[in-house]
């Protein structure tokens, strides 16, 4: 697997995240006034780019073992017919 390509598509994903969190603070005002409800941008964007972290890098990880997986069976597939075909040359 490729780390850096999934810290890469992580991180891109983050960003994306942090924003879509800012935005939607910022377009959903809350009516409270306590101080939990303080700083929500900041708290939304946080949120936001933890989940597009985890979303990102789990989408790229598995992305990465799909391609190991069909990388094998071809493999795999391969090694079969070349042995189905050895073995069909020494029977005739």
């Amino acid at each position: 697997m490729n780390a850096r390509l999934i810290a890469f598509s992580g991180f891109v994903t983050a960003f994306v995240g942090a924003g879509i969190g800012f935005i939607a603070a910022n377009l959903l005002p809350c009516p409270y006034t306590s101080q939990m409800y303080q700083n929500l941008e900041q708290k939304y964007a946080i949120v936001g780019a933890v989940a597009g972290l985890l979303i990102g890098s789990s989408q790229e990880m598995i992305r990465e073992l799909k391609q190991e997986q069909d990388a094998q069976e071809n493999f795999l597939q391969d090694l079969n017919k070349a042995i189905h075909s050895s073995t069909d040359k020494e029977n005739y």
